[in-house]
């Protein structure tokens, strides 16, 4: 009998050099979503950009995580959905397919604490999976999840964020550091980019001929969102002020002709974003290449 192909999808990695950095994309799987989620936007001009596209049907949304590597150390961005959504929480897999233990983590930078990007931080009893990692935060994201009062900020489905953030937490207490802006690690800096949550910070890597601007949650919508910036989400804590970063990250990534990568933009998530029109912004993928 012939051997069949894998009934699943195999583990998405994509490897990409940059400079000194050794960097890898790890698909941590896709989520759902629905048309009402966007903000600034009727959800039927959400959804005819997401058709002309020929995007599926229901919506979802990809959702990645970041390898480096770099003299020496291994740090990851984000820690994915753990085990907290069907269809995703393949971090570690990933991260065995590229022969990466959990304990081969020395630190965690993270974007922000939605359960999306810090629930792989903690496995089903709420233990550290990276038990020999610092997890980076910045300051105001911290202070919003240690607030009781931000559970009254929470729409009724975001309330396990709450949750998970607080567990983590508790996990990495003697481990987190809390940073704001500038140099955290050689190379690599904090761009505080506040709205989606207060404390929402991307990751400018300096590869020396070449600079990478890794992002959360700016664009979780590429179909619509690099056009028209003004579109927000309903998982936005500040809408307004998630908007106005958006633009303003995005007018400097094309200013600046930065590399950029983002959580929720379509794997392997490299590319490039230019100005479009007065207000908008056109982004184009980099070319998978099997050379590093």
């Amino acid at each position: 009998m012939a051997k069949s192909l894998p009934a699943e999808q195999v583990p998405g990695i994509y490897r990409r050099d940059l400079g000194e950095f050794r960097i890898a994309t790890v698909h941590d799987g896709m989520l759902g979503a629905s048309f009402e989620d966007v903000v600034g936007v009727k959800p039927e001009t959400w959804e005819a950009a997401h058709r002309a596209d020929f995007r599926k049907i229901p919506p979802r949304l990809s959702c990645n995580t970041f390898a480096i590597e770099r003299a020496g150390r291994l740090i990851l961005v984000d820690a994915g959905c753990g085990a907290t959504t069907p269809g995703a929480g393949r971090q570690i897999e990933g991260l065995t397919a590229l022969g990466v233990a959990p304990a081969d983590v020395d630190a965690v930078l993270m974007t922000h604490l939605h359960r999306d990007h810090a629930a792989g931080l903690i496995d089903s009893a709420g233990a550290a999976v990276f038990r020999n990692a610092e997890i980076i935060v910045h300051r105001d994201d911290l202070d919003f999840w240690r607030d009781e009062m931000t559970l009254g900020r929470l729409r009724e489905s975001q309330r396990q964020d709450f949750a998970i953030a607080t567990a983590v937490l508790h996990a990495y207490a003697d481990r987190i550091r809390s940073v704001a802006s500038g140099e955290v690690i050689p190379n690599v800096t904090a761009l505080p980019t506040p709205g989606h949550t207060p404390g929402h910070t991307a990751w400018l890597l300096d590869g020396d001929s070449e600079r990478l601007l890794i992002w959360g949650d700016i664009v979780h919508l590429p179909v619509i969102q690099f056009a028209r910036p003004e579109v927000g989400v309903v998982y936005d804590i500040d809408s307004p002020a998630a908007a106005m970063t958006r633009r303003r990250v995005l007018d400097m990534a094309a200013t600046e002709r930065w590399l950029v990568a983002g959580v929720h933009l379509d794997f392997p998530c490299f590319g490039r974003v230019e100005a479009r029109g007065v207000h908008g912004f056109a982004y184009t993928n980099e070319v998978w290449s099997s050379a590093l």
